[in-house]
């Protein structure tokens, strides 16, 4: 299969012409709340604009936020103080997103790759559902791959200096920065750059070191819950690792095509290990393997996280197979795996309804409810940006229940219950929230509450079922 030039820019702009079009659909999209995050981060960039610190002012008692470092936040405040419309903030993380994929490219050159073979991996980077998903929410994953990227180029182009400010700024948008870091200094050491490797880290670790002591002296830090190292006992980090083993393997395949089953899972593994066999680069597959083996080590699981450094995984597959023969059969594969995701993508359900019906919602209690009430709602940072009502989740998340054990032993009637006493809690809010692990245990919560007599239901005319205003009746 022979595709002439003037052929091959024709199908070049089509495809970002398609891509254009799905993100301008994301992008249109009011929503703010699918991963829970991104009402989170919003809620701390109001409380940083209005001079009140880097805290959670959602909470009836407003608290230091510990977990979520502050770039990212501190960033969107900025915009915050121009306009708080949705598609205003969303334009933070879709410019860094272009930003990535630029930069993407040019360093993908600088690793060796053909013009076209960069921008045929930019391109298909940039069509995976999860990687739109995240550049057209409120979410910190496209600054923090953005920086990285940058890291990355700067050290090959042996500015250390630079690397390490990128590097640590990488660490203030997401903690998953620390194998950057660690990759780096191993790097500029292997290759006997000692002078660099020095001014490296300790740009790095200047730019990083006031965060994490700020985070470690304030109370409510999960870092250490939140790998398996100190959060868990010996049966358990197994049962974490083997899950998240899998899991690993299955997410190049699922963030590009949006699906994953065991054949994908048997199929990366042989393409991954063929292609380090055939050919090997320090950068970036000594990044690579550190930040993966970081995401094993974490209580949740890895596929998010592996979008940022999704186009070194798939330069590390392409530099081994481009040159395979018949030319022409990669070619049509080629083809095929980057039609996939655009379909993916196009084939994704819409959520205008849902916010239709949710909006419905959060307009009744803004015109029914006490403006002191606090709520109860495992979107909580979402109802309190949409009514102005104080909220509480009622639970603090456990990964390890979430995700890898049956049990559910962080979200039960009686905790649920004692936060309701607690927080002087006055209604509780159900919404489907489809796209968070925990909602079925809240929801069977709430419906065993409601058996009990804590809460009865509010009548809301023309409300939809799945969408529940609750009042608490007796919160003893």
């Amino acid at each position: 299969m022979t595709i002439n030039r003037t052929a091959l820019r024709a199908i070049i702009a089509i495809y970002f012409a398609a891509l254009a079009v799905i993100y301008a659909i994301a992008w249109l999209s009011p929503a703010i709340g699918p991963f829970h995050d991104d009402a989170v981060y919003l809620v701390l960039a109001k409380a940083i604009a209005a001079g009140h610190g880097y805290r959670i002012e959602s909470l009836p008692e407003p608290v230091p936020e510990t977990g979520f470092p502050p770039l990212f936040p501190a960033i969107l405040a900025l915009f915050t103080l121009v306009s708080q419309q949705v598609q205003w903030l969303k334009l933070l993380p879709i410019t860094c997103t272009v930003g990535w994929l630029i930069l993407t490219r040019k360093l993908l050159l600088k690793m060796g790759a053909s013009p076209n073979s960069a921008l045929l991996l930019v391109g298909m980077t940039a069509a995976s559902p999860t990687v739109v998903l995240l550049s057209t929410n409120l979410m910190a994953e496209s600054l923090f791959a953005l920086l990285v990227t940058a890291a990355l180029l700067m050290l090959l182009e042996e500015r250390a200096w630079l690397a390490g400010l990128f590097a640590g700024l990488a660490t203030l948008t997401r903690i998953a920065g620390v194998p950057l870091i660690v990759a780096c200094i191993l790097i500029l050491l292997a290759r006997r750059r000692l002078r660099s490797a020095a001014i490296f880290a300790a740009v790095a670790m200047v730019m990083i070191a006031p965060w994490f002591g700020w985070s470690l002296a304030h109370a409510g830090n999960t870092y250490l819950s939140s790998n398996i190292v100190t959060g868990l006992p010996a049966s358990e980090k197994l049962m974490v690792l083997g899950h998240n083993f899998f899991s690993l393997l299955a997410s190049p395949f699922a963030l590009v095509t949006g699906y994953t089953n065991t054949f994908t899972i048997s199929t990366t593994v042989v393409i991954v290990i063929g292609s380090l066999i055939v050919r090997r680069q320090v950068v970036p597959d000594l990044f690579v393997a550190l930040y993966c083996t970081a995401l094993l080590c974490w209580i949740w699981p890895p596929e998010r996280f592996l979008a940022p450094i999704l186009p070194l995984i798939l330069w590390i597959v392409w530099r081994a197979f481009r040159k395979v023969e018949p030319r022409e059969a990669v070619a049509a594969v080629v083809l095929i795996a980057a039609l996939i995701p655009l379909f993916a993508n196009a084939t994704r359900k819409s959520t205008a309804r849902d916010q239709a019906e949710m909006q419905k919602l959060f307009a009744f209690i803004r015109a029914n409810t006490d403006p002191a009430s606090v709520l109860l709602a495992n979107q909580e940072a979402v109802v309190y940006l949409n009514t102005g009502r104080k909220a509480i989740r009622g639970f603090v998340p456990n990964g390890f229940d979430l995700y890898y054990a049956v049990r559910q032993s962080s979200i039960t009637p009686d905790k649920l219950s004692n936060a309701i006493r607690e927080s002087h809690v006055s209604y509780v809010v159900l919404t489907p929230d489809a796209d968070l692990a925990e909602s079925p245990a809240f929801h069977e919560s709430v419906s065993a509450l409601e058996r009990g007599g804590v809460v009865e239901p509010v009548d809301l005319p023309g409300e939809a079922r799945d969408y529940r205003l609750l009042k608490v009746v007796n919160g003893r």
